[in-house]
């Protein structure tokens, strides 16, 4: 009897420990505040603590769950891709699990991605989407012809490029690559060491899948309103690269989407939290203050 209570009292703390969301298959987790849920997936090899001053400001009057992905910042990777499929499959049967109604689902990057393609599968647990400069096509920025699919001879090339680094190497490689997504010199070094951090696989695989992956036409079922923050900032060498050819670019892509919202940044890299915060929590305080989808205009300026 002593013996059956021990394995009973060690299977409802192994529960308690779940239930807090410290650590899944598929990613990591933190809650902070108290309120309606409010869910925070960061781009590509970064922490979840790239939100921190989002959360700082809204687990006042929101539930805050913040996802590490798998594979990403020194969280363990998953075993075996697609990663993609596997995150969104993950957060939504969490979801599910936690019986979360009333999400405000809030993505970075990647995680704008993944948030895009839960939004269009999990309809009845959202009141609205944020996306932080995301697409739901990415690779038709880089080449006007792409076809959606996996490019696995691409991954691979990236994966052997990423395996030949040390730590050192590797996050001198994230350094370079952060100054020119972030024009905020305090946080590069934060930045590179989520990226050094990562899981080189993990990194390579689940970027190509991004830009093989069109959700054009599969964003057309998302009902609850979504605000789409994209990146702007003036490059001297591409005069033709103005605000009024991003706005155009994501107005294009995001035109299947009945209730968005897009507005662009008048100056900021590609972590906009940090490159224009005043901006950024501007346009969020009034988002999430509106208190109907009839207030948010299709594909705003």
């Amino acid at each position: 009897m002593k013996k059956l209570s021990l394995v009973f009292l060690f299977f409802i703390l192994s529960n308690q420990i779940y239930a807090q969301g410290k650590v899944y298959k598929a990613f990591k987790i933190t809650i902070t505040g108290k309120g309606k849920p409010m869910l925070f997936i960061p781009g590509a090899t970064c922490s979840g603590n790239e939100w921190d001053e989002t959360v700082e400001r809204y687990s006042k009057n929101y539930e805050c769950r913040v996802f590490t992905l798998a594979g990403y910042a020194g969280v363990p990777p998953l075993s075996e891709q697609p990663y993609l499929d596997t995150y969104k499959n993950e957060i939504i049967r969490y979801i599910k699990s936690e019986k979360l109604k009333d999400i405000v689902l809030v993505g970075h990057s990647i995680g704008g991605v993944l948030s895009l393609s839960i939004a269009a599968e999990l309809k009845e647990s959202l009141q609205k989407v944020v996306i932080v400069d995301a697409l739901p096509f990415y690779a038709l920025t880089v080449n006007p012809t792409a076809k959606a699919g996996f490019d696995e001879q691409l991954a691979k090339k990236i994966f052997a490029s990423f395996s030949k680094m040390d730590y050192s190497q590797l996050k001198a490689s994230q350094l370079a690559v952060t100054r020119t997504l972030c024009t905020d010199s305090t946080k590069w070094d934060l930045i590179a060491s989520w990226g050094a951090q990562s899981d080189p696989k993990t990194m390579a695989y689940s970027m190509i899948e991004m830009l093989g992956l069109d959700l054009r036409n599969t964003i057309a079922t998302i009902k609850v309103p979504v605000l789409v923050m994209a990146a702007f900032t003036a490059v001297p060498q591409y005069p033709q690269y103005t605000k009024e050819y991003v706005l155009e670019t994501y107005k294009q892509q995001y035109s299947q989407c009945e209730n968005c919202q897009i507005y662009v940044t008048p100056t900021s890299r590609h972590f906009i939290m940090y490159d224009s915060p005043v901006w950024y929590f501007n346009q969020l305080d009034t988002f999430l203050s509106a208190k109907t989808s009839a207030s948010i205009a299709p594909n705003g300026k």
